[in-house]
């Protein structure tokens, strides 16, 4: 019997080694996986919350323009507000077009004229 397992046991060493590498490969696989799936989740989430964050800074950014530069017109006011919401955006450290702060604010200039009209607002 000693003989046998003498003679067996370069093999099982070998069989051992292969499973604990099928295992390995499969346990290496899901959590590639998960982190796939959880990667997904908070750049989605994040750009949630970074989106509503522009909305929000965009509502300020244009009531401050609108009351600071009160007698200015609407161009001077969107380049006021434009720049209001961009340095505090760069101060949070979130990265958005232009075209995406100037939209947030004619979406609050919008939002602004409909309420003050007496409509609902675009939200």
């Amino acid at each position: 019997m000693k003989e046998i397992m003498e003679q067996a046991q370069p093999y099982i060493i070998t069989i051992v080694t292969a499973l604990i590498g099928v295992l390995a490969t499969i346990v290496t696989g899901a959590i590639k996986k998960a982190q796939g799936k959880a990667e997904a989740y908070y750049n989605a989430h994040t750009n949630e919350k970074d989106r509503e964050l522009l909305h929000k800074i965009g509502m300020e950014a244009f009531s401050w323009a609108q009351t600071v530069y009160r007698e200015y017109e609407g161009d001077r006011k969107l380049q006021e507000a434009y720049s209001y919401a961009s340095e505090k955006l760069s101060a949070l450290g979130i990265q958005m077009s232009g075209d995406e702060i100037r939209a947030a604010i004619e979406k609050a200039v919008v939002d602004y004229n409909a309420k003050k009209a007496g409509g609902k607002i675009a939200s």
